[in-house]
């Protein structure tokens, strides 16, 4: 491929980091094979090795790759165009650009080297890294390639189906930070487009969908990729946000920014992930929780019956280390009371991934060095990326996706903690989150703020508790903004319809005239005189029987003070008009009347007072229908022809309703069998159930056999291996002495002036010595040929029909002669030994250098 030009020297090295195990070599060699060599990278691969076995990953990558290939050591600088092989058994991290080394802790965990390699690299901000996931079992790298994406790395995931181990790209395409799935050739050249990638040119021409304000344009992008508005938070804060990002891509202009946002969905996901600040810590700021457990926590726990659930909202949670806080916080008031009581903690944010983050509870050992040592003990388990949520702790948290400023607010709150969100809110959605707060506190209910937030206008409808802290409890009066809150969901789209996006109005609307916001609230409270004064109360009911609102002085006859969770007629409607609105409605509903009109006898704060209840259908939109109920009090009582007909009209409604009750009998006789039907199917799938269960048993126990019997089988291949071991180690040292005999043998024949030909039992050379060679002209090539065949003539004697005649005569055979001006004696001795195949030994011998060496001897 192409290479691409090496990094400035201003700029940091790319680091490319990437993990592999198991079936991992067949994707480093087609992945390197592709690599450029100099195109400025540094690459790190980690491995999952035995620390008893030497790998051999350097010299298998040599023959795919001309970049220069390195083990790593402690404090080794990195450089560019180079390969970094880990050790066994070694923790390889990066600090301040150098190599660390640490020692794996054999704790009894499992050691997860891609998971902290990928941790080093998020740590130091690497937003030029790219993490790549190869063939692998387990999950080891998926956690350090989420830290690393959330610093603004780039993920690379080789495709499962490609993979003979598939279990690691798995784990990392599941945690949904997975940028690209790749086979492993295509990588470097997707590496290399994400590191060079150029920004759009100047002067390009903007889509035509972006609204003309560059910055309207990239909040119009947000809002549609992710459904939120942003035009809520401070504009300062978000044009700051978004500036930052801009800088951090290389634009000069907001234009060419909002175009590639327009034309890159990773860019988007990219800003949305820093616009969500997601600041947080456990026990963040350690006094105000020490006066939370002080001032407020006893409270809440001695108000109630035991058996009366305790319920807390953390809302804008983030990776859910304040829930977890709260959590231990009403655990340790618990424990210090002696006060057993159920307890439910919800905690919800906008964002999904950081939600599932916190659902699994697990968050590195550094994270909770804020919290005293006891606490962790007692709350947390040990846990391979760190430490656990303790699962009876966790089973108390309800982690939940909501948008605090669009959906309805949880319900029958004691505590609310929303702490350091409204700093970046403006007024409008300040004023906004806190008559949600208003509205899903119980009277009497807490509100735990930051430390630099405050109540504002609301501040009259929360007594102060510790205002250093920021801890208020509410009255129990709603205020004018409560009063006329407006969700973007209701409750039934929250139950699973999709959530519609919000219309989002322009950032120069959101600074609206504050004159002009007094004048409504006036307008308002107004129209609220009006009707108290003059319109009868009025209650207005949904067709399936659920409060809407309610008009006039209606105090008497609807409980507007208790918590609203159930705003049914049942629940917070006067008893006495129970049996009226019911009949009443089910008349209207079976077109017997078009309007319904009694009257009662109330007991309505210890005084009797006769009352006209009135009953009118609403036509609603999209063909859904509303009753208005009205209550008419009357000081006398009305005239016989009015109570004769109430009096028929009475015996009516008796009818009606019996048939009514008649009805609900028969339909609940059909529940009552339906559940019976239900409660046997239950039943039967319980007995299938606990059948499967003790099969999944005997085979768990079968499992474990089989893996005792594999662990024995491993102990047994060990020590085998150790067996091959020594016994290689002995035959190398036999070749060693072989190796020296034979060149002890080599010397004395050259100074005796031998030469020696061993031939087989046909004739064929099977070696030959040095003197040998030269009298008779061999060559190294010609060991396995036959003598006849080979070499120069003696003259005087043939060497190999001497070596026929004593092999067949079997006994030596010997010719005397010259070569030239030396004398040579020829000798053929055959052979055959026990441990060594037959064969005939020619000797040529030079009489000469025999007086020589026996000379040499003597002297």
């Amino acid at each position: 491929m192409n290479a691409t030009p090496p990094e400035p020297s201003s700029q940091p090295i790319p680091i490319v980091a990437i993990g592999a195990s198991a079936g991992g070599l067949d994707p480093l060699e087609a992945f390197f094979e592709a690599a450029p060599t100099d195109a400025g990278w540094a690459f790190f691969v980690i491995q999952h090795l035995s620390p008893d076995y030497r790998s051999m990953m350097d010299e298998l990558l040599a023959r795919r790759s001309k970049l220069r290939i390195r083990h790593v050591e402690d404090g080794m600088a990195v450089q560019a165009d180079t390969i970094y092989l880990n050790p066994p058994d070694t923790t390889v991290t990066l600090e301040q650009g150098k190599i660390a080394l640490e020692p794996f802790a054999h704790d009894g965990l499992p050691n997860m080297p891609i998971d902290a390699f990928f941790h080093s690299l998020a740590a130091q901000s690497r937003h030029r890294s790219i993490a790549v996931v190869l063939s692998g079992s387990g999950a080891d790298g998926a956690r350090g390639a989420t830290t690393l994406k959330q610093a603004g790395g780039k993920i690379l995931v080789q495709t499962p189906g490609n993979a003979k181990f598939d279990s690691m790209p798995r784990a990392v395409i599941a945690s949904g930070c997975a940028d690209r799935v790749l086979d492993p050739a295509a990588m470097p050249a997707a590496i290399a487009e994400i590191l060079s990638r150029p920004g759009p040119a100047p002067g390009k021409a903007r889509p035509s969908d972006l609204p003309e304000d560059p910055h309207e344009a990239v909040l119009a992008l947000l809002e549609r990729n992710h459904g939120i508005d942003f035009g809520s938070y401070k504009r300062a804060t978000v044009l700051r946000r978004i500036d930052r990002r801009r800088t951090l891509r290389g634009h000069e202009d907001i234009a060419d920014y909002a175009a590639e946002l327009q034309d890159d969905p990773d860019v988007v996901e990219e800003l949305y992930q820093d616009l969500l600040i997601g600041v947080t810590e456990f026990y963040r700021d350690p006094e105000a929780f020490a006066s939370l457990s002080r001032l407020v926590l006893p409270t809440i726990l001695t108000e109630g019956p035991e058996d009366k659930e305790v319920r807390a909202w953390v809302p804008a949670c983030a990776s859910g280390e304040e829930a977890y806080s709260l959590a231990i916080a009403f655990m340790e008031a618990m424990r210090d009371s002696g006060v057993d009581r159920p307890l439910r903690i919800f905690a919800t944010d906008v964002h999904r991934p950081s939600i599932e983050r916190a659902a699994q509870g697990v968050y590195p050992r550094a994270s909770l060095d804020k919290l005293p040592d006891d606490l962790k003990e007692r709350y947390f388990v040990a846990h391979a990326d760190g430490l656990a949520v303790e699962p009876g702790l966790r089973q108390k948290v309800i982690f939940s996706v909501h948008d605090v400023l669009g959906d309805p607010p949880f319900m029958r709150l004691d505590l609310i903690s929303c702490r350091n969100l409204m700093i970046y809110l403006n007024d409008a959605a300040q004023s906004r989150l806190l008559a949600l707060f208003q509205f899903g506190l119980r009277r009497n209910g807490f509100l735990f703020l930051g430390k630099s937030e405050s109540l504002g206008r609301q501040s009259e409808a929360f007594a102060a508790v510790d205002s250093t802290w920021r801890l208020f409890r509410w009255k129990g009066e709603r205020g004018d903004d409560a009063n006329a809150l407006t969700f973007t969901r209701t409750f039934d789209q929250l139950r699973g319809a999709p959530r519609p996006a919000p219309t989002r109005p322009s950032l120069q609307s959101l600074e609206m005239d504050q004159r002009q916001r007094r004048s409504r609230s006036t307008l308002l409270k107004g129209y609220d005189a009006l009707l108290k004064r003059y319109a009868p109360s009025a209650i207005l009911v949904s067709d399936a029987g659920e409060v809407l609102t309610w008009f006039g002085d209606a105090s008497d006859y609807v409980d507007t003070l208790s918590d609203l969770a159930e705003r049914t007629v049942e629940e917070i409607v006067h008893e006495g008009l129970h049996y009226a609105i019911n009949v009443g409605i089910e008349r209207i509903r079976r077109n017997k009347e078009r309007q319904y009109r009694r009257q009662l006898e109330l007991q309505v704060a210890g005084d009797r007072r006769t009352v006209i209840v009135g009953i009118e259908a609403l036509e609603g939109d999209a063909g859904g229908r509303h009753f208005l109920i009205t209550v008419e009090k009357i000081e006398k009582p009305v005239g016989d022809s009015e109570g004769a007909a109430g009096s028929s009209d009475s015996s009516g409604d008796e009818a009606l309703m019996a048939q009514r009750i008649q009805e609900l009998e028969r339909d609940l006789k059909l529940t009552e069998e339906s559940l019976q039907y239900v409660t046997e199917r239950l039943e039967t799938s319980g007995e299938e159930l606990q059948a499967s269960n003790e099969e999944l048993q005997s085979s768990n126990e079968e499992l474990q056999a089989s893996n005792e019997e594999l662990q024995s089988s491993n102990e047994e291949l060990h020590a085998v291996n150790e067996e091959l071991v020594n016994v290689s180690a002995e035959h190398q040292r036999k070749i060693d002495e072989l190796t020296a005999l034979n060149a002890d043998m080599e010397f004395i024949f050259d100074t005796l002036g031998i030469g020696v030909v061993v031939l087989d039992e046909s004739l064929a050379i099977r070696r030959m010595s040095n003197v040998a060679s030269g009298l008779l002209q061999l060559m190294p090539h010609d060991t396995g040929r036959p003598l006849a065949n080979v070499g120069a003539s003696l003259g005087f004697a043939d060497p190999s029909g001497m070596a026929t005649e004593a092999l067949r005569a079997d006994r030596p055979v010997s010719a005397r002669g010259r070569v030239g001006d030396e004398e040579l004696i020829v000798r053929a001795v055959p052979y055959d030994h026990e441990d060594v195949p037959g064969g005939v030994a020619v000797l040529l011998i030079r009489p000469d250098c025999l007086h020589v060496g026996a000379e040499a001897a003597a002297q």
